[in-house]
């Protein structure tokens, strides 16, 4: 057998699938699920369970207002649910979102607003509102992790024609982490905030943060851990050739 084909045979057998591709790639399509139904969620009567936040009258009663991403849904009673798509509900600051969006339909909601101090209550600050462009970070987020689940599929399934020798899929899992960290941070800040705000100005509501901020956190969890999975073969060859002393080619 010719020396060349012996080696190509070994480089083969080296990059084959292995349990960490396969763990990566399983990863990798959990964030981004995770993420997109962080998208999707309260748009419809089906996924208003998917929220970021949460208001309901107080003391407590039939009335609930379920507010995504992309939109939000009206739970008048039981079974009387409407959900609307509306990009202004991913407005900053959120408290001053909600009372200028629901405020004519529910006023019994905001009454009696409690006025509060900007020296100790420094969030009371008039703030413009503003895109925090979560919706871009988002999309950006679901390309590059479908694009490293794609590459991981087309990795598996046509191997060894296809090797994945710049590690393409784990750059792409790094990459959707960082979006997904930055989603992290500027949801934990719009919703965690206003939620406390309203909860402080406004005593006939109540306000919870929802379990999509939950959902987040793990997606840039299955991302990053991902990431290291499929780059692996970088680090173990950069510390096989730091030992064997400089000068080595492993050609």
């Amino acid at each position: 057998m010719p020396i060349m084909a012996g080696e190509k045979k070994l480089f083969v057998f080296r990059l084959r699938p292995s349990r960490r591709n396969y763990l990566g790639l399983l990863l990798v399509l959990t964030g981004f699920l995770l993420i997109l139904l962080c998208l999707i969620g309260s748009r419809t009567s089906t996924d208003k369970g998917l929220h970021f936040a949460r208001l309901t009258e107080r003391p407590a009663g039939s009335l609930a207002i379920y507010a995504g991403w992309q939109g939000y849904c009206i739970e008048r009673s039981v079974g009387d649910i409407s959900c609307y798509s509306d990009s202004r509900i991913m407005t900053m600051p959120f408290d001053v979102t909600v009372v200028n969006m629901f405020n004519g339909t529910f006023p019994a909601l905001f009454q009696d607003p409690a006025e509060q101090d900007s020296d100790l209550n420094p969030m009371a600050l008039p703030n413009p509102p503003h895109d925090p462009k979560i919706y871009p970070a988002s999309v950006l987020c679901l390309l590059t992790s479908g694009a490293s689940v794609a590459a991981g599929i087309v990795f598996v399934l046509r191997y060894p024609r296809y090797q994945d020798k710049y590690f393409s899929r784990g750059f792409l899992a790094w990459g959707s982490a960082v979006l997904a960290l930055l989603l992290l941070a500027q949801s934990t800040l719009m919703y965690q905030n206003g939620v406390k705000e309203l909860n402080l100005v406004y005593p006939h509501l109540e306000a919870v943060v929802g379990p999509n901020l939950t959902l987040v956190g793990v997606a840039f969890a299955c991302f990053a851990v991902a990431g290291y999975l499929l780059l692996h073969d970088v680090f173990k060859s950069s510390d096989e050739e730091s030992a064997l002393g400089e000068g080595y080619n492993p050609l």
